[in-house]
Formats: C-alpha cells, sequence, structure tokens
C-alpha cells in the first residue's frame, strides 16, 4: 500500500490550494466573460424589442395618416415628431450595435419623403386621381420605412446574437472542461485524503454512514423545494415565453415582406400578404396573452379589435366601409382563439378583396355569441355582391376556402352559408366540457 513519507505528504495540503486558487481565479474569470456575453445578448434582444416597437409605430403613422386625409384630424405631425424622437433614443441607447449606425441615415429621407406626400394628400382640391396616385406613393414609403427597420433588425440578429451565442456555447465548453478538471482534481485529492485517514474511515460506523446518507437526502429535498418555481413565478416565464413567441413572429412577418420584395408577380404578392394576415392573427394572440392577466383566457373584444383594424389596414380600400361588431363572448383560451383568429382574418379578407368590386360602401359584419362552456355561435360576413356559385361554397376549390372549413373542424364547429344578399357564413361550435385554468 501506498505510504507517503511524511515531509512529502506535507506538501499536498499547499499543492492543493495553490491548484484551488487557481480553479476559482480561472472560474471568475470565465464567468465575468460569460456575464458580458449575456449582458451584451441582453442588450440586443431588448434592442430588438425596440425595433419591434418602432415598426408597429411606423405602422401606426400610417393609420394616423389616412384618418387625417378622411377626417381631418391634424394628428399627423405629432405622431411623426414621437417616432423620429424614438428613433434617435433608440440609435443612442443601442450605438454600438450591429447596423444601428445606418438606422437614422436610412430612415430619415423615407419619412421625410412620407411626411411631403402627407402634406400634399392634405391639400383641398386635389383631384381623385392624383390622390389616390399620392396615397400609392405614401404606402410605399411607409412599407419602405418598414424594411429599414426590419435590415437593421436582421444585422441585430445574424451579426450580433447569433455571433455572441456561439462565443457563449465556446464559453460553456470552457466551464465544461473546467469543471471536469475540477472533478479530477477532487478524486484524486480525495483519495489522497482516503489514504491518510484511512483509519478514521474504518472507524466510522454503519449507524453513522446511514445518518449522513439520511441528512444528505433531507438537505437535498429541502433544497429541490426551496428551488420549486412558484405559481407566480411560472406565470412570468409563460407571458415572457407568450412575448418571445409574438417578437418571433414578428421577425417571420419581416421575413415575408422582404421576400415580397423579391417577386414582382401581383398574385405571388398577394399570397404573401395573406401569411403576413395570418401570422398577425397568430401573433396578436401571444400578444393579448402576455397582456393579459389571465393567461388562460383571453379579452375576446379587444383582440378582435385590434384584429379587425389591423386586416382592414392591410388593404387598400376606396370606399366608405362600415363595422358592424357586435361581441358578447367576453373572453376564450388560446387554444380557441387561435384558429377563431384566422378564420375570421380569411373570411375579412375574402370580402375585402372581392365582395366590394365597383361600390361605394359596403358593410363588414362580425357577431359572436354565446361562451366557451356552452359553445360559441358566430356570424361573419358583408353585404357585397355574394358568391359566383353558392352551391359550391361546401367543396372548397381555393386555400381561404379550405382553411375556413379547416378550421371550423378544430373548433368542433359547423359552417354554414346564411341565406340573404351578400355572404354571411354562420358558425356554430359544440360545448366544451371544461374551461382550463393556468
Amino acid at each position: 500500500m501506498f505510504k507517503p513519507s511524511s515531509l512529502s505528504w506535507r506538501k499536498w495540503p499547499f499543492v492543493a490550494a495553490l491548484l484551488s486558487i487557481a480553479f476559482i481565479v480561472y472560474g471568475i474569470s470565465l464567468m465575468s466573460r460569460s456575464r458580458e456575453l449575456q449582458s451584451r445578448i441582453a442588450h440586443e434582444v431588448r434592442l430588438l424589442d425596440e425595433l419591434t416597437e418602432l415598426n408597429d409605430a411606423i405602422h401606426q403613422l400610417g393609420l394616423v395618416h389616412r384618418v387625417d386625409v378622411e377626417s381631418r384630424q391634424y394628428k399627423w405631425a405629432n405622431e411623426l415628431k414621437v417616432l423620429n424622437d424614438n428613433v434617435v433614443l433608440t440609435q443612442k441607447l443601442y450605438s454600438d450595435a450591429p447596423g444601428m449606425d445606418r438606422l437614422i441615415s436610412s430612415l430619415t429621407p423615407v419619412l421625410t419623403l412620407a411626411d411631403s406626400l402627407h402634406r400634399d394628400a392634405m391639400q383641398p382640391g386635389m383631384d381623385v386621381t392624383q390622390a389616390r396616385a399620392t396615397e400609392a406613393v405614401f404606402q410605399i414609403m411607409v412599407q419602405r420605412a418598414q424594411k429599414v427597420v426590419d435590415r437593421t433588425a436582421r444585422s441585430v440578429h445574424e451579426q450580433g446574437i447569433s455571433r455572441h451565442t456561439g462565443t457563449l456555447s465556446a464559453r460553456w465548453n470552457e466551464a465544461q472542461f473546467l469543471l471536469i478538471t475540477a472533478c479530477l482534481f477532487a478524486v484524486v485529492f480525495a483519495w489522497l485524503v482516503g489514504i491518510s485517514n484511512r483509519l478514521l474511515i474504518e472507524a466510522r460506523s454503519r449507524s453513522e454512514q446511514l445518518a449522513t446518507a439520511k441528512q444528505n437526502l433531507e438537505s437535498t429535498n429541502k433544497e429541490l423545494l426551496e428551488t420549486m418555481l412558484s405559481k407566480e413565478e411560472k406565470e412570468v416565464m409563460i407571458k415572457e415565453i407568450h412575448h418571445r413567441v409574438k417578437n418571433n413572429l414578428q421577425i417571420v412577418k419581416s421575413l415575408i415582406r422582404f421576400q415580397m420584395d423579391q417577386v414582382e408577380d401581383e398574385r405571388t404578392n398577394e399570397m404573401f400578404n395573406e401569411c403576413v394576415n395570418r401570422v398577425s392573427a397568430m401573433a396578436l394572440v401571444h400578444e393579448q396573452t402576455y397582456l393579459s392577466k389571465d393567461l388562460a383566457n383571453i379579452d375576446v373584444s379587444s383582440y378582435l379589435d385590434q384584429l379587425i383594424r389591423d386586416i382592414c389596414a392591410a388593404y387598400t380600400i376606396d370606399m366608405k366601409l362600415d363595422l358592424d361588431i357586435k361581441i358578447e363572448v367576453p373572453t376564450l383560451s388560446v387554444d380557441t382563439l387561435i384558429p377563431l383568429g384566422l378564420m375570421i382574418n380569411e373570411i375579412i379578407s375574402n370580402s375585402l378583396k372581392y365582395a366590394f368590386k365597383d361600390r361605394k360602401e359596403g358593410v363588414i359584419m362580425v357577431h359572436i355569441y354565446g361562451d366557451q362552456l356552452t359553445g360559441i355561435s358566430l356570424r361573419i360576413g358583408d353585404n357585397g355582391i355574394g358568391l359566383p356559385d353558392r352551391s359550391r361554397w361546401s367543396r372548397p376549390e381555393t386555400l381561404g376556402m379550405e382553411l375556413i372549413h379547416t378550421l371550423a373542424e378544430q373548433l368542433d364547429a359547423t359552417v354554414e352559408l346564411a341565406s340573404g344578399p351578400g355572404t354571411v357564413y354562420e358558425i356554430v361550435s359544440t360545448p366544451i366540457v371544461k374551461l382550463k385554468r393556468a
């Protein structure tokens, strides 16, 4: 058996101390570098959130323009100033992020031109042809401004977050190496200590071993209980997940819009725009979820109001459009609201595209009754020209019609085409046994 001399054995504590100090110093250095990377990633994630808000603000600016032109409310200047201030503040706070050095220089000319177009549109006496041309160019400027923000967001994601994530992964590999080395050192040192204290170890009784094991088990159970997330912490985590999903869907929308710029075919662009609307409907559910106090049930009125406004804003409507909206369902679950929102998106989009050709006015109707326990009844449609062949609606030949039937099946609902003028769908779902609470 190995029996070290008293002189050599006395050196081991010093060697162990030196190695421990080296591990501690290296570990502190590694943690410091990792924290810097994590802080940088968090900084750039916050920037992506800010850029998403800038995109929403640009969209809101377009809505303000339309309201000003139609009702002469003159809110444009204030909204434009707020947007410019936010752009300047964002670049100031995140000037070190990739792509941020070109944000103001790229966005300012576009917003300046949009402002000029808005002023032209507000001039009295403009003929219809000129007004339509001005509005078309204005919408292009709004889209171009959103593309500038989207391009900046891509730079942040590709040149910042992705690179930092790779570096952080390398730091994790270093941490794994440090942990393995420390474990090996601990095993060797424990073996040496075991040799020096073999007599003491042999003297321990089985009862003491059992007592120690019991104590360790109780300590482990206590630590596990202390580290369990509370209900509030779980809700915060779930809300954060919904927030991230919503942001990711916004990025998907930006990528689709970027792809739209690569094609010139009008039908293809229309299909891309429909995809954007569907993604928006899903993203809005996740947004309403993390804003809601009750994660299991979302406010239907707030969600549909925003959804319908977004759908109408996605299409250029040169007519008087009235919205007949009656919502008597207070809340719905996420699983119900997503297919319901997609169905409403498809029906209203079809109405805006086809129902009011050569008409100066029209009505979009959305009526929702009942509740999630007893079943939901919906009447959705328009008073437009109607379907060319009402006998074929139950045999879908288009993607939109097929989606309506598929989504109705997801809701365990029946779909019928109401008689009378226009195109009105009557959708009735079966009762749900029990609501799930978070």
